[in-house]
């Protein structure tokens, strides 16, 4: 087969990367954008130019060649291959390349860089068991085996919550976190001690591409004292990179010592939890929508009140409550004038950290019918970039659409904002949130942490109906004025399911309950 002639420049790209070096970051990095761009043009649905590329890239490293056309192509049968070759040598390669894969694999989906349809049971039927068995691998191969309370011992008012990455107060799952040990030692009498135990990779240990590593905050070593809300809150920290027995065995007897009634994991796949869920009760805090991966006795959910009907572990420990989500208000306002807008213009915003991936063609495609449909309409880019601006530069409407990167007061921004619009990707509940406490209305798709946080007024099912849901909200102004208040009603809404301290009681209960029955 001849692969189309209009893929011909990126699939020679391609391919002449693959077969270049790939032993650093900086070619990793090189690679992952000829994968990026490749994908961006269709090249993965071109069948001719897959199988072209296919037999080029034969005998590469395989993690290399099948991560590379799962990025290109979305087909979740490149990572079944992976995790098949990952499962005959799980017990000699190292903890610390399967990591990476797992987490590299883990962000592609988050980013909804891949085909869900290709493999349906993917999360659930795949990528779930394998992380359960890297789990075993770790306890085996380090000798870790925590040691819980004796049966029958009284409540001792104790919970450990344990997080793979606090960053800041700029950080939403860390303020979440904060917000969440405020609740249980001012509001329910309990002393918490915080684990952050910086598990994810922080630097590459696999040909995977792209390459993820996730932030440290060096800062954060040993132990800490966070003061919150007029709550003192004990964190003990390890910035040590990688799988240790001293750094393992470290959290697993600072836990021992402590006493916990409870552990309480904060994320999804937080290892150091699960492997702490042989010896006492663990419930699952998740800090996104989606499939959580956790092997908690209890998995609350992120504002979704239907269960998963797949009926697997996953779907018996889920409870239908969210309460991982705080929203900053300091009553921050601005003018228009000082961000360079006009009065008369129908501002709409998008807010992200991860924009230069979030914001693709496609979504610029969309955010061009707005433009074009609303003549005074522009869009405001809010968070850290590198290649977006660039692209808006060449943007027929680039005059319209404008990268501020980094905003300090971003409560100040979403002020003088007519519409918050949200791309179509798993993150940025937060950044909603806040928007909707000042007042701004949601534009969202029916996926992800925005339409969780949003709820069914905010979101729409296509593109045609996202379009004319703009159009009208800025051709209306009684009736952006009413979805304005509605988003603050919305939010109070969210707001008060957070503060649900009784039943987060509750479960707490149930957790101990469970684990008192399979113990």
């Amino acid at each position: 087969m001849q692969a189309s002639d209009s893929h011909a420049t990126e699939l020679t790209d391609l391919i002449a990367r693959l077969c270049g070096p790939a032993g650093t970051g900086e070619a990793l990095k090189a690679i992952s954008d000829s994968c990026e761009s490749a994908r961006a043009t269709g090249l993965g649905q071109d069948a001719a130019a897959m199988e072209r590329l296919d037999g080029a890239t034969a005998g590469l490293d395989p993690i290399l060649r099948e991560s590379a056309l799962a990025y290109v192509s979305g087909d979740l049968h490149r990572y079944l291959h992976i995790l098949e070759m990952l499962n005959t040598v799980l017990d000699l390669a190292s903890l610390d390349g399967i990591n990476q894969i797992f987490w590299s694999m883990q962000r592609q989906l988050f980013l909804m860089r891949m085909d869900l349809g290709s493999v349906p049971d993917f999360v659930v039927g795949h990528l779930f068991p394998f992380y359960e068995r890297f789990l075993r691998q770790v306890a085996v191969r380090l000798d870790l085996v925590p040691a819980g309370r004796q049966a029958g011992m009284p409540d001792a008012g104790r919970v450990v919550i344990v997080t793979n990455q606090f960053l800041s107060a700029e950080h939403q799952p860390s303020r979440d976190l904060l917000l969440l040990a405020v609740r249980l030692q001012r509001d329910l009498g309990r002393t918490v001690l915080v684990l952050n135990t910086n598990m994810m990779p922080d630097r590459y240990y696999s040909a995977f591409v792209p390459p993820f590593a996730a932030a440290v905050e060096d800062r954060l070593s040993g132990e800490q004292k966070i003061r919150c809300g007029g709550q003192r809150i004990r964190m003990l920290s390890s910035t040590a990179p990688g799988f240790t027995a001293d750094k393992l065995t470290g959290f697993l007897s600072a836990v021992e010592a402590f006493d916990p009634d409870l552990v309480i994991g904060f994320g999804g796949s937080v290892i150091v939890a699960d492997l702490l869920g042989s010896a006492y009760p663990v419930m699952c805090v998740p800090t996104t929508s989606g499939r959580t991966m956790s092997l908690a006795d209890i998995v609350l959910g992120y504002g979704d009140h239907a269960p998963p009907a797949d009926g697997s572990r996953l779907t018996r420990s889920w409870r239908p409550s969210r309460f991982s989500l705080s929203v900053q208000s300091t009553g921050d306002t601005e003018t228009r004038a000082r961000f360079s807008l006009l009065e008369r213009e129908f501002v709409c915003v998008v807010v992200g950290n991860r924009l230069d991936a979030e914001a693709d063609g496609a979504f610029l495609d969309l955010l061009g019918r707005i433009l074009d449909a609303v003549p005074q309409a522009l869009v405001l880019f809010a968070g850290g970039v590198e290649r977006l601006p660039g692209r808006l530069a060449a943007n027929r409407h680039a005059g319209r659409l404008r990268s501020l990167g980094h905003v300090d007061r971003m409560e100040a921004l979403v002020s003088v904002c007519d519409l918050f619009v949200n791309p179509r990707r798993t993150g940025g509940g937060g950044g909603a949130a806040q928007a909707m406490a000042g007042g701004l209305p949601v534009l969202s798709f029916e996926v992800g942490d925005v339409a969780s946080v949003a709820g069914p007024s905010f979101v729409v099912a296509d593109d045609d109906a996202f379009v004319a849901r703009a159009v009208a909200l800025a051709g209306d102004p009684a009736l952006l004025a009413e979805a304005r208040q509605e988003a603050r009603t919305r939010i109070e809404a969210v707001e008060r399911e957070g503060a649900d301290i009784a039943q987060l009681s509750a479960y707490m209960a149930e957790a101990v309950s469970l684990f008192e029955k399979r113990r």
